[in-house]
């Protein structure tokens, strides 16, 4: 655990500083801030107000210590804090990746269980193959065929947009987030099948499931008091590196499905040129996934501890 945090912290610090380079590299936020009517002195002014006119470490080391304090910095479009920002954008993602999440992983479990018991049959080569799609088609492409299918042909579900649940119920809210939900749960549903049922034949191929058959268990207690642990171990791992596809899927779907979350609000700061908010939002999405990351290797351990010493 320690080396791994070890390795975490500096691949961080680099991912961030990358990125602050890059976006103070690309554009003047101080002219961005200005307007086009603004002088150069006005311009030369407000970079120095903004601290803009120091060396790039000097802002880097200022905007980290901020950062490490819990303070994300202020938004340059509107001059509001970025914790507030992205709180109010918060809820809606994280209940949109955590229903994407909950699909993927339910069909995971259920659709590997049976292709990894019997493989080669009938249902294994159509997950096969509709694996294959789920993966080759992204996200948004899918979003649009959800939304013509079941809130145009077949008006059932709503096209998008969100109410949160103090104002609709969580059920009302759960309408607008099961199309944005299953165009984000699809790619990582296949690839978690895949693996899962790739783990679940192998395991079933092992030694001590021949003992168990030996000693007389049946098919039933083999799977869910032997193999499915171990079968476990390599589909957490997978989610923990899936966790970086879905922020960055949810990045796209939300602007489909116009979801007021997270990924509307890289996008909108993108394209302001709001650098704070971007540098901030990155450096979270990287402590998610390193964190994430840790977790799965941990639980992946706790699972099958052979896994220990690969």
């Amino acid at each position: 655990m320690a080396s791994r945090v070890a390795i975490a912290i500096p691949l961080l610090l680099v991912v961030t500083f990358g990125t602050y380079v890059l976006l103070y590299s690309i554009g003047d936020p101080a002219a961005a801030m200005a307007g086009e009517t603004a002088t150069p002195e006005q311009i030369a002014e407000l970079r120095t107000q903004l601290g803009l006119d120091q060396p790039i470490f000097v802002q880097y080391w200022d905007w980290l210590v901020g950062f490490v304090g819990g303070d994300l910095g202020t938004s340059m479009e509107n001059g509001v804090s970025v914790s507030s920002l992205v709180g109010d954008h918060l809820p809606p993602t994280l209940m949109l990746t955590a229903c994407a999440m909950a699909i993927a992983v339910l069909v995971t479990l259920v659709v590997g269980s049976l292709v990894g018991v019997r493989p080669n049959g009938l249902l294994d080569r159509a997950m096969q193959a509709i694996s294959v799609f789920g993966i080759a088609v992204p996200n948004f492409l899918v979003g649009l065929g959800l939304i013509l299918v079941f809130a145009i042909w077949i008006p059932l579900l709503p096209a998008g947009g969100y109410q949160p649940p103090d104002q609709v119920g969580i059920l009302g809210t759960l309408r607008f987030l099961v199309l944005p939900s299953l165009a984000l749960a699809l790619s990582m549903m296949c690839l978690q099948v895949r693996t899962f049922r790739t783990s679940v034949v192998t395991e079933f191929g092992s030694g001590y499931v021949r003992t168990a058959r030996m000693k007389g268990a049946s098919p039933g207690q083999i799977f869910f008091r032997h193999v499915a642990r171990n079968a476990s171990a390599p589909l957490v791992t997978v989610i923990g590196l899936e966790v970086g596809v879905l922020i960055t899927g949810a990045l796209i779907v939300e602007v489909v499905f116009a979801v007021p979350g997270i990924g509307t609000l890289m996008i909108d700061s993108v394209r302001g040129q709001d650098f704070p908010v971007v540098q901030a939002l990155v450096a979270l999405f990287g402590v998610v996934v390193l964190t994430a990351n840790l977790a799965a290797d941990l639980i992946a351990s706790w699972l099958k501890p052979a896994a220990r010493t690969a």
